[in-house]
């Protein structure tokens, strides 16, 4: 016990007692009893004292015993402060010795009848702030805009972004807003909280007739509901989106699982988007701004999946068209906003882990793994792919003798000792685990004035997650393994497989800004690096070999390896600038992307009867296949950077009563793309009696030393004509637009798009190449479009809209869709090929109503028709008519696309005032119906009798969906929102989609109608700071299934063999209990085989449980 004493927080009830009794509870804990003071002694008592770098405790025990004072304090008081005292006096008062013991420090002394107690200072109160945007009645910010609080007079300008922010001391206070030509508005009952953000955005209304004294006065409830209607009803096209907060209520760990949450927009696998039914190609998207480069090789698409959904501010989907908006579209616009310049200053982490049913614990198969995958980077064992390998094609025959070989086999030995062994081949069981993220946020937010609004900041993010998922195939019949079973009704005639995903992403983020009351500057930057590793394995009975009793008793094994690492970087630098009546916009953007499949590998497995068992083995290639034969590693390597630059200015200007804007402006887009790909066979002759069959894959290295050549094996190298591929394209676009407020309920946006563009094939080894004894037919002629839109609004009443569009797009070709690159897709079972198309260009029209009852709440009902020149497609192409064929993307004639579209968001308050939570808890909606019909095409190509290549069309007018297209898709929701505790149940449904498409029936492939159902709960402790979440994914195991109509269940009408241009209804009939939809069918007694739909691909992705905590400091 030290003299001097540690109050216990009941101390001040017990020293309301008697003194003796104060004196023993003091004496418990250890207080010195020397002798009564009283507050005029402290500063009369003089003592010596010499205190040398002591702690404050030994400062106060020191005092204690020089001067006989009862002191009392709290060790954990004295534990917090860190300071040293160093003090030497001979005639000092005690008082001057306590206040420089205490002096700089968070402790005060205050007496209490004859004791001096030990506190901490009170906490000086933290002011709260008032922030938010201004913005005017066609949804435009106002910068300058005046903001006062009446009761301190204090008044700052927004910026030229038109967010204002004010620092107050707790309180109530009235806000006053003014701006010339605009009504002056004040707001009271503002409640201004310690520590925290008064969010209050304001809708300034003109003043059209000149009432310059009126002041439009309403309360803080009802002006931030007003400011709520402006963001929701004053934009001039069609549009839905979703906020940071309503992505942090779902499980999302991704951009590509949040988009399906937005009225009108499906996802496919979760990565790439669809639009109003209308498919990844006709959609662009842009990152702050900025267009995003195709991830894939052979899609005009942006795999969403890249950007993780920490780091998003918000998401819009634009469904209408201004003349102000770069790049064509049909579907839509997708307008990605990672976070800015902060409101405030924060520190945040967070870390979370998650558990599939269908994978956590169980065995996970892999090819090889590196040290590093777990951090996304490849530790060198993948490289495989040295430069300068010679091509062994006519050169080498190991069934020669070696001096007639223009390259000798020991150049093909040292070949295959620079490529490397087959260590990392083979699968292997690993355990999966548990997936994990972690998340590290910082904001800092600086005002360089206290009298005007000029503000510095940035946010930095840095984030990992890995998962891990084992996908179930309980059906695969595409592609090789298209073959019907022999039997219908044998049970074990099916394939089935795996797939396994190892995905790490990296996410580093840092933006800032700077921001006065007209001029605003912003920097984006961006990097995300994946790692996927996806390896399927397939088991069943191929086209050319089906089951057979006789010789195929076993099911072959098909597995595919493929590591790819994605880099994606993003800099902008953008610029705002108010001088009035201009506003001037800009914007340059740097965008590089680099996909790298690195030791992609693709191997085949036989079985042979051992005993009673079966033993399977790898095959490796003959030195007679013509292409990569049965077992190949292959590296492939695709590089797109973009440079994107904007620049407009609009002008502000009167008529009359009226207001007016004129925008005009331009961009400019390149893009400039690379791919090169390189495959390594491995073969060995048929003379080989390597038992391969009996060793190990892994130990087949052992066998490439070539001392005996016709025994070894090697890397047969061969040079394929379409391996490389270089092209750039240029996209300029100039525009002029005017916005017009006619009437206070009248708003007209029209303008038109003058649009440039240039495609420049730099290298195509496969330009000049014969495919299917055909050259690319590349049908681009036009280099401009002109391309008109309008926009109208009309607000018969304050809360409703009523909306009219009409727009004219061009969608250009993607730079790879003009290569001949042909590659085996394991999940298509099949080749898919690029082989050149033409720009699409559509007509959209559209009508919509809006209604919004309250803040937050729309209801609404949306009308579009879309025609399609030449739209893009995926086709099954089957020239042998086996069923097995390939696939690529080629020019439909036209389509037309029909739908509507309702959204409902409403809170349940109304339901009864007495109970107060019912107005946190919202019901949402929204539901898509369309139609549509395709007239398909297959070109035909036919030699003349010179030799000439020539081409025709074969056309068939389709009552089906376009490529990609969802007839039918509907989401609901029901959310608490509230203090501390947070639920959320999300349910999805997407209707049958088709997936693939062809000129006849038995090609089309559909996607079969699937629904998922979500949930969240989420709880916040410590007042707000940490929060815990548990999400919930796919609670239904809903699986992707996938079919075709099958020939089993439609006929061809005689006569109609040989007719070029037909409707579907005259060619075909489906048979009786057979339509478009998927039908199981029955086995024919007879013949034992399936009549019904063939079910090509069916996947089971499990269900997702994960737990997360976050904390802000």
């Amino acid at each position: 016990m030290h003299n001097v004493g540690k109050l216990r927080p009941t101390i001040p009830f017990i020293m309301k007692l008697s003194l003796m009794f104060v004196t023993l509870q003091l004496s418990f804990i250890g207080v010195l009893v020397a002798g009564n003071v009283r507050g005029q002694n402290l500063d009369k008592l003089k003592i010596g004292i010499k205190l040398n770098n002591a702690s404050i405790e030994e400062g106060l025990i020191t005092l204690s015993q020089k001067s006989g004072i009862r002191i009392s304090y709290e060790d954990e008081l004295l534990q917090k402060e860190s300071k040293k005292i160093t003090l030497n006096s001979n005639d000092i008062t005690a008082g001057a010795v306590l206040r420089s013991i205490l002096e700089k420090t968070n402790l005060k002394y205050r007496l209490f009848k004859n004791y001096i107690i030990i506190d901490a200072r009170p906490v000086p109160q933290q002011p709260g702030r008032i922030t938010g945007k201004i913005t005017d009645n066609r949804g435009e910010v106002m910068p300058s805009t005046t903001v006062k609080i009446i009761e301190t007079g204090q008044a700052v300008q927004s910026t030229v972004d038109g967010r204002y922010s004010i620092s107050l001391k707790p309180g109530t206070y009235t806000l006053e807003v003014s701006y010339i030509s605009y009504l002056k508005q004040r707001i009271t009952d503002i409640v201004v909280r310690e520590g925290e953000i008064t969010a209050l955005d304001i809708s300034m209304k003109p003043d059209a007739k000149g009432l310059s004294e009126v002041v439009i006065t309403s309360s803080y409830k009802k002006a931030s509901a007003a400011g709520l209607y402006a963001l929701q009803k004053n934009t001039s096209n069609f549009s839905d989106g979703i906020s940071s907060e309503q992505i942090s209520a779902t499980p999302d760990k991704h951009v590509g699982e949040t988009l399906k949450r937005i009225t009108g927009v499906s996802t496919n696998e979760n990565k790439k988007v669809v639009i109003r039914g209308i498919a990844e190609r006709y959609n662009v998207s842009l990152l702050n701004g900025s267009t995003l480069p195709s991830t894939d090789v052979q899609e005009r698409d942006f795999e969403f999946n890249l950007i993780p959904t920490n780091l998003v501010e918000n998401i819009v989907v634009a469904k209408s068209i201004t003349a102000d908006m770069p790049y064509g579209f049909a579907g839509g616009l997708v307008q990605i906003t990672t976070k800015s310049v902060p409101e405030s200053n924060f520190l945040s982490l967070s870390a979370g882990s998650s558990f599939n049913s269908r994978t956590t614990g169980k065995d996970f198969l892999s090819y090889g793994r590196g040290k590093y995958d777990y951090l996304g980077f490849d530790d060198g064992g993948r490289s495989h792919f040295p430069d300068g390998l010679l091509n062994l094609v006519g050169k080498f025959n190991p069934a020669q003798d070696d001096s007639k070989n223009e390259i000798k086999a020991a150049q093909v030995a040292e070949q295959n000792k620079r490529i490397g062994g087959t260590e990392r081949l083979g699968a292997r069981t690993f355990q999966s685990m548990p997936s994990q993220n972690y998340l590290l946020s910082l904001g800092r937010s600086y005002a360089l004035s206290s009298n005007k609004e000029r503000k510095l900041g940035f946010v930095g993010s840095l984030s990992y997650r890995n998962t891990q998922t084992n996908d179930y195939v309980s059906t695969m019949r595409r592609g090789d393994w298209t073959q019907a079973p022999t039997r219908g009704d044998d049970p074990t005639d099916i394939n089935t497989g795996n797939i396994y995903g190892f995905n790490t992403t990296l996410g580093l983020m840092l933006n800032g800004g700077f921001k006065t009351e007209k001029h605003q500057i912003n920097t984006y930057n961006l990097y995300t690096r994946i790692f996927d590793n996806r390896f399927s394995r397939y088991t069943g009975w191929d086209h050319n070999n089906p089951k057979n009793e006789d010789n195929r008793k076993f099911p072959d094994i098909e597995e595919d390896d493929r590591p790819k690492f994605t880099d994606l970087l993003q800099n902008k630098v953008s610029g705002v600038h108010r001088l009035q009546p201009f506003k001037i916009e800009w914007s340059l953007a740097r965008t590089s992307l680099k996909a790298l499949e690195q030791d992609a590998i693709s191997a085949s497995l036989g079985g042979a009867e051992i005993g009673n068992g079966v033993l399977y083995s790898y095959t490796p290639g003959s030195t007679t296949d013509p292409g990569a034969g049965t077992l190949f590693r292959g590296e492939y390597i695709y590089k797109e950077r973009n440079f994107d630059a904007t620049l407009s200015a609009a002008y502000d200007f009167k008529l009359g009563r009226t207001q007016h804007i004129f925008k005009a402006g331009g961009n400019y887009l390149k893009k400039h793309a690379y791919y090169d790909w390189e495959i390594l066979p491995i073969v060995k002759s048929a003379s080989s009696t390597v038992p391969t069959e009996l060793i190990s894959i892994q130990d087949w290295g052992k066998y490439m030393g070539m001392e005996n050549a016709g025994n070894n094996l090697f890397y047969f190298k061969q040079d394929y004509g379409s391996n490389k591929f270089e092209a750039k394209s240029v996209n300029s676009g100039a525009f002029a637009m005017l916005d017009h407020k006619l009437l206070p309920n009248l708003r007209v946006v029209w303008g038109v798009r003058a649009e440039y563009f240039k495609l420049d094939t730099l290298v195509n080894s496969a330009s000049l190449l014969k495919d299917l004894n055909s050259k690319i037919f590349f049908e681009e002629k036009k280099d401009w479009y002109f391309l008109p839109s309008a926009n109208l609004t009309y607000s018969p009443l304050k809360d409703l809209n009523l909306r009219a569009s009409y727009a004219k797009a061009a969608v250009r070709p993607g730079l790879m869709e003009s290569s001949r690159f042909s590659r085996f897709n394991p999940n298509y079972g099949s080749d898919v090929r690029s082989s050149g198309v033409s720009s699409t260009l559509i007509d959209n029209y559209d009508a919509k109503i809006e209604l919004f009852p309250g803040a937050g709440e729309l209801l609404s009902v949306a009308y579009f028709y879309k025609y399609f020149d030449k739209p893009a497609e995926y086709y099954r192409i089957d020239r042998e008519n086996n069923g097995r064929g390939y696939i690529t993307v080629s020019n439909s004639d036209w389509a037309k696309v029909r739908g509507w579209e309702f959204e409902l968001r409403k809170n349940l308050g109304f339901l009864y005032q007495g109970l107060p939570f019912l107005k946190d808890i919202y019901l949402s909606g929204n539901l898509t119906l369309q139609k549509s019909e395709v007239r398909a095409r297959d070109v035909q190509y036919e030699k003349t009798a010179n030799g000439v290549d020539t081409m025709y069309y074969k056309y068939m007018k389709y009552p089906r969906a376009l490529y990609g297209q969802v007839p039918l898709l509907y989401n609901a929701g029901i959310q608490y929102v509230g203090k501390k505790l947070g639920l959320n149940l999300t349910y999805n449904h997407a209707g049958y989609k088709t997936f693939i498409t062809g000129i006849e029936p038995g090609l089309v492939e559909y996607e079969r109608p699937r629904s998922q159902m979500d949930a969240q709960i989420s709880y916040k402790f410590l007042k707000g700071k940490m929060e815990t979440k548990l999400n919930m994914s796919n609670l239904l195991d809903a699986p992707f299934r996938y079919f075709i109509n099958d020939q089993s269940t439609y006929e061809q009408k005689p006569g109609t063999e040989h007719l070029m241009d037909l409707e579907w209804n005259d060619k075909y009939k489906y048979k009786f209990g057979f339509s478009e939809k998927f039908e199981e069918g029955y086995v024919d007694p007879v013949t034992n085989r399936q009549v019904g739909d063939r079910q090509t691909s069916t996947r089971y992705v499990g269900r997702t449980f994960s737990l997360s905590f976050s904390y802000n400091f």
